[in-house]
């Protein structure tokens, strides 16, 4: 073998070892990056995307994704169609096509749930709050920082309001709708 094939050899390794480092960092970076994404960014990302949010309470809601808050998801559902409000923090898995990531943007922050609750209030129409105690149905009357107050329907008659109201802590808070 010539010195000019050795050279030529030592060449393409040294090229083949200078690529393989590239490869290397490339995915530490691409692990690096992934370590800073959250699950909301990527359904940020996913608008208009069908999903499904299995929550914590075995329940799943299915639908296109709408908005999504700072710990919210809005759903355009698909059965039956109407526009529910997931609470984050009950999610217990989620899945459909999250391929592009779409970061909090600094100059608009994301609204966090008790805004998404407070639009609905000021609707003034009877919601269902899904609760991990259970489904509540009436009317938001106020919205706190970490909680609202409803006004129960009573009975089986969805136009009787009780006098009484119901505080619910968001943090119980697991899907909410207007009926």
């Amino acid at each position: 073998m010539s010195a000019e094939d050795r050279l030529d050899d030592l060449d393409r390794w040294f090229e083949r070892e200078r690529l393989e480092r590239v490869r290397e960092d490339a995915h530490e970076l691409a692990d690096a990056e992934r370590s800073e994404v959250e699950l909301l960014d990527r359904v940020a990302g996913a608008v208009g995307a069908a999903v499904t949010v299995g929550l914590v309470s075995g329940r799943a809601y299915e639908g296109r994704v709408r908005r999504v808050g700072r710990d919210w998801i809005e759903l355009d559902a698909l059965h039956p169609p109407r526009r529910i409000i997931v609470n984050a923090q009950r999610i217990a898995w989620l899945s459909g096509r999250l391929s592009r990531v779409r970061p909090a943007d600094e100059r608009h922050p994301r609204l966090r749930i008790r805004s998404a609750v407070q639009g609905l209030a000021e609707t003034g129409r009877r919601a269902v709050l899904v609760t991990v105690a259970g489904d509540f149905s009436g009317v938001v009357a106020r919205v706190f920082a970490d909680h609202l107050e409803l006004r129960v329907v009573k009975g089986s008659d969805a136009s009787t309001l009780s006098r009484g109201l119901t505080s619910v802590p968001f943090s119980s808070l697991e899907a909410l709708w207007v009926v």
